[in-house]
């Protein structure tokens, strides 16, 4: 159905793509892998209409077609969810759901909003999304944001469906479900283009795999005779095994404790966290772990309960105050809490410490390079001209090193990092993971939340479990088992 030819793509010197050709064909899933950087977004953006191709072109249905605006591959009928959402965070779930309705208004003409709650409410129950269509997007959580803009895209026809890290802010529970949907569509004859870092999901449902490295074809299989420790090695040449080291510390005394904190979303929640650990918090989507995280840094109101740093108890009231007690916070949502998307990778990377660049009117530009120099030398940071290249023309696992070395460079404490690898590939993942074990080697601490239980059991020193806001289980590295984690989450009693 669907056939990119010899595509290359040249960005400013970076080449994305090199000579890349594809076939997708009716009835099947194609998962597309890649580490960030590999070209997979690009390509899947030339094909719905973002880019144009430099070389090379596209087939549909045997026909080679040309797009110059994604209005043109959507009448075409190619979706896309991408991996940043989409979805205006001030308009309605409903408004957003129907928004490609919205078409050749005029000054007399007015949206009947009855009506548009009406539909929208059909497209959520036939999602089995638990959530109100007139709620703002600003109002509701990551995963049901995700699950929303998901149902718009498929709600509305088409033939080829592409999703870009599509379950990276799903429930297990979610998950399945889309899983479900997706093998529905391949069923009826659509093409399903399915772009994750989760190797073992695309293994279970994609019925082929092509995999992408520096902006090149490596390799399309069937995976019926490819497993993810295969892919893991043709994505980047490294072992399942090495993809949560486990940098070995020295556990010491009390960093931060927390006492029957309550807030918005959570309750009565005890835990603790040494110098020299790795505390995760698990949960399913809705468990309170990120409005824990946020009331603990002063983004959210913390409304009872107290809070010790190093043995002192302290009321943080804001992320300024929080950053002064050597407390930082990466957020899950790095795209509008993370980076300034409009500032170069210098700039976000010494914006917490600007004043110490400013010269009487001006910035010590120099002094600041060499600042910046040596944080993307440390983190391996893909950037080839800090100064001047926007931060958002990097990958996503680039992006994520770049609020990392921002809040390494506040020289803190504590980290709390919220999510840390969602939307992040093999390498940067690796990567990532062996800058947390420096930083808790040195002394530091962290509280880590994350939606992968590989990543948690890898990682953690010891693992806090919240279930609908409550903490239900603090469970020793010694003892950490995935089934047992997992029941804990879902609040399913062990079998004897």
């Amino acid at each position: 159905m669907l056939e990119v030819k010899n595509i290359s793509k040249n960005f400013g010197g970076v080449q994305a793509l090199k000579n890349v050709s594809v076939q997708f064909f009716n009835g099947e899933i194609h998962g597309l892998v890649g580490g960030n950087g590999a070209g997979k977004s690009t390509l899947m953006k030339i094909v719905s209409g973002v880019y144009s191709p430099d070389k090379g072109h596209i087939e549909l249905d045997g026909a080679t077609v040309a797009f110059h605006r994604p209005i043109e591959a959507y009448d075409a009928g190619i979706r896309i969810v991408h991996q940043e959402l989409s979805l205006i965070r001030s308009l309605t779930i409903a408004e957003n759901v129907l928004i490609h309705k919205f078409r050749g208004g005029s000054f007399v003409r007015f949206v009947d909003r009855r009506k548009s709650i009406s539909e929208a409410k059909k497209v959520l129950e036939e999602w089995d999304i638990p959530v109100n269509p007139s709620t703002k997007v600003s109002r509701v959580s990551m995963g049901v944001r995700q699950l929303v803009e998901i149902a718009r895209e498929l709600s509305t026809g088409g033939k080829i469906i592409i999703l870009d890290e599509p379950t990276s802010s799903l429930t297990p529970r979610e998950m399945e479900h889309l899983f479900r949907f997706l093998r529905s569509l391949r069923d009826k004859g659509f093409v399903v283009i399915f772009i994750s870092h989760r190797l073992n999901e695309v293994t279970d449902l994609a019925d082929r795999i092509t995999v992408l490295r520096d902006g090149a074809l490596v390799a399309t299989r069937e995976t019926q005779n490819t497993d993810a420790g295969q892919i893991c090695n043709l994505i980047a040449g490294k072992d399942m095994s090495e993809l949560f080291p486990k940098t070995e510390s020295r556990i010491g005394d009390l960093a931060l404790q927390a006492r029957n904190l309550s807030g918005e979303g959570f309750s009565n929640i005890s835990f603790d966290v040494r110098w020299g650990e790795i505390v995760g918090i698990a949960g399913l989507m809705g468990a309170g772990r990120s409005e824990l995280m946020r009331a603990i840094f002063g983004l959210d109101r913390q409304v009872t309960g107290t809070l010790h740093l190093d043995g002192e108890e302290v009321r943080i009231q804001s992320p300024e105050n929080a950053i002064q007690k050597g407390l930082v916070m990466l957020s899950e949502n790095r795209s509008e809490e993370g980076i300034f998307p409009d500032l170069s990778v210098s700039k976000n990377i010494v914006i917490l410490k600007l004043k110490r660049f400013v010269k009487g009117l001006f910035l010590d530009r120099k002094k600041m390079a060499e600042e910046v120099d040596s944080i993307v030398m440390s983190l391996n940071i893909g950037s080839y001209k800090p100064e001047s290249q926007i931060v958002s023309e990097l990958s996503g696992g680039n992006q994520q090193k770049v609020v990392l070395g921002r809040l390494l460079g506040s020289n803190p404490n504590i980290f709390i990092l919220d999510e840390p690898t969602r939307g992040v590939d093999v390498g940067s993942k690796t990567e990532i993971h062996k800058i947390m074990g420096e930083f808790v080697k040195n002394g530091g601490a962290i509280i880590m939340v994350s939606s992968e239980i590989d990543e948690l059991i890898g990682i953690s020193d010891r693992i806090v479990v919240l279930y609908q806001g409550n903490s239900v289980s603090t469970i020793e590295r010694s003892e950490f088992q995935r089934e047992g984690i997992l029941r804990c989450m879902m609040n399913v009693p062990v079998t004897p």
